[in-house]
């Protein structure tokens, strides 16, 4: 019962897949459960998107194709890591003290900055999955999949910069094994998508994370939720990115 509340928490948490409403009620401790689930949802929205990839392929443009993945993850995850995006640059690039970031990023209002980073996101995602093939195949699967891991690794490492918000749901801070095991499964999950290259691309990622989460941190005071979301997306990016530059070959 717990495992199953725990895994539709992080559904109805991290995607907009319904969940049945008599499970949709969940607790502190469900939402710390949850965070065992991550890796596994990026697992699921990766193979949801490769799945429309391979049903599709022979029937429409690569750069149909394309926008339709881009829509497709979107409307998976409620932009709710795009929405985190825009609010961190808004706060870095329009705040000059800790406390004008926290503000700007607590703003309702989407400033110019957030606009612009979305938009390069969005068209830099788009052209990437123009490149998919069976090749880059894995690739797509496994971009979700370290995005989500990537989500422990900031709440564990690094301290929460408010005292309240939805990122402070799950606290937990300093929960090693937590991040241990989710580590495990994202590494499992790399290895059987793209072999040894997986292991790279993990090592990448996580080399990748360090700095831009602790310049955040530093700026910020500790990560907040959109923060979170942020890296998430730039993960996801980085991972498609070594993909193509690769030719999608792994071994």
């Amino acid at each position: 019962m717990r495992l199953v509340r725990s895994f539709l928490c992080a559904l109805a948490f991290l995607t907009r897949i319904p969940v049945p409403g008599r499970w949709s009620r969940f607790d502190e401790n469900d939402f710390r459960r949850s965070i065992y689930w991550f890796p596994l949802i990026g697992l699921l929205l990766g193979a949801i998107l490769g799945l429309l990839w391979y049903l599709l392929r022979g029937f429409l443009a690569a750069t149909v194709l394309a926008a339709l993945l881009l829509g497709v993850s979107v409307c998976l995850t409620g932009g709710l890591h795009l929405d985190g995006l825009m609010d961190t640059t808004d706060g870095v690039y329009g705040g000059r003290s800790r406390e004008e970031r926290l503000a700007f990023m607590k703003d309702s209002h989407v400033g110019a900055f957030g606009v612009i980073a979305v938009v390069l996101i969005l068209i830099f995602k788009y052209s990437l999955y123009t490149q998919i093939s069976f090749n880059l195949l894995p690739y797509l699967v496994a971009a979700p999949v370290l995005g989500r891991q990537v989500l422990v690794w900031a709440q564990v490492v690094f301290p929460y910069a408010r005292k309240q918000g939805i990122g402070s749901l799950f606290s937990i801070y300093g929960n090693y094994k937590m991040l241990m095991i989710t580590t495990g499964i994202s590494l499992f999950l790399l290895v059987a998508l793209l072999k040894l290259t997986g292991v790279g691309i993990f090592m990448a990622a996580l080399l990748f994370f360090y700095l831009i989460a602790g310049w955040l941190s530093r700026l910020l005071g500790g990560l907040t939720g959109d923060t979170y979301g942020a890296l998430c997306e730039l993960t996801e990016i980085l991972v498609l990115l070594i993909g193509v530059l690769l030719g999608g070959r792994f071994q």
